[in-house]
């Protein structure tokens, strides 16, 4: 049995480093396509992509969709066995559909754990890069201009304190119309106004300018105008505006921290997803390994038929997971629920195929 081992891990791994380096080459020449445009606009070059962005992209693109690949590569080499009744002379011979299993279960769990240790600590590096390139080259003028000065921060910073800023310049740190609000018990107490406000970049201190604060009594207010004012907030600039995608610039331990720290003042769904998904989407691979097996280890079903239906299976899993990403970014389910719900199901899924095809 041994020899059959290593003839259906060989086999695993040929096929999934053909499919992933063949769908890869794909996407990257479809990228270029489309973005040619936008880098010479921003002064970028292909050769710059080629060297500074699309290494980095690429190790995002095949770490987010690795478990579709295994998929496709199980039921690519699984139907070829099949048709050429090397999967029967297996069965025949006296050895379980159980035991065939094995082998694809070790070949799946090297991918799995090379995935968590790269997804832990190696992607958030490959992804600060390429998001450092796309800002820079890769968006379009009116998106670039919004992203760098046109900003505007809406943020809870405590229980009762809240903070609006208008026109927000991430490259500057400058921002117009500032607004502090400080409530007691529902009640609002105190109002901190500015025309300008400037931020340190590495610290919590601002400055300020043409400001006028407002304390709310019973009796009366009391209002008192400053030509510039320094106060300190308890979040830096890079905190009041995290960037769109800060989640996946994190390690596992980075992400964990800064979701301690923001689900105090608001929700933190978005990033929870993405704290989850860096386990969930590795343990996908078991459930699409079992499940190609099942699905591809008949003989008398074609190899295109059974690469259509794994096509299939894959949008409709990676529908899913976009579909339960946006419940749980609206706060109407757990950020746990949406992320391991897929898999859930569809290893219920492969489950019953894998048992159904071990009886027979």
């Amino acid at each position: 049995m041994k020899i059959i081992d290593h003839y259906i891990i060989r086999n695993f791994f040929i096929s999934f480093v053909f499919i992933t380096f063949s769908l890869l080459s794909l996407s990257v020449i479809i990228d270029i396509s489309q973005r040619i445009h936008r880098l010479e606009n921003n002064q970028g070059s292909i050769k710059d992509a080629l060297i500074f962005y699309y290494p980095f992209w690429s190790i995002w693109l095949v770490n987010t969709f690795y478990p579709i690949s295994v998929f496709l590569s199980v039921i690519f080499f699984t139907s070829k066995l099949a048709k050429n009744s090397e999967i029967n002379a297996i069965l025949v011979s006296g050895i379980s559909f159980k035991r065939l299993t094995i082998p694809y279960l070790l070949s799946s769990s090297i991918i799995v754990l090379l995935s968590l240790i790269i997804n832990y600590y190696f992607l958030p590096l490959a992804n600060k890069k390429k998001n450092k390139f796309h800002y820079q080259y890769l968006l379009n003028s009116r998106y670039k201009n919004k992203y760098e000065n046109n900003q505007t921060v809406s943020v809870q910073i405590s229980n009762n304190e809240y903070i609006f800023i208008r026109n927000f310049s991430k490259k500057k740190n400058i921002g117009k119309n500032f607004i502090y609000q400080k409530f007691y018990k529902k009640k609002l107490i105190y109002i901190l106004k500015s025309k300008k406000i400037f931020g340190f970049k590495k610290n919590k201190i601002y400055i300020l300018y043409d400001c006028n604060e407002t304390k709310i009594k019973k009796n009366h207010d009391f209002f008192i105008s400053y030509f510039y004012k320094i106060i300190k907030l308890p979040m830096t600039p890079e905190e009041l505006l995290p960037e769109e995608y800060i989640a996946e610039t994190m390690t596992i331990f980075e992400l964990k921290k800064f979701i301690d720290i923001e689900k105090k003042i608001k929700n933190v769904n978005i990033y929870l997803n993405e704290y989850y998904q860096r386990t969930s989407l590795p343990f996908s691979t078991f459930i699409f390994t079992i499940l190609g097996l099942s699905i591809s280890s008949r003989k008398k079903v074609e190899i295109g038929y059974n690469i259509i239906i794994g096509v299939i299976l894959s949008f409709i899993y990676i529908f899913f997971i976009e579909i339960t990403k946006i419940y749980s970014t609206k706060d109407y389910i757990s950020s746990y629920i949406s992320v391991w719900s897929p898999n859930i199901i569809f290893g219920m899924i492969a489950f019953l195929l894998w048992n159904n095809r071990n009886k027979y």
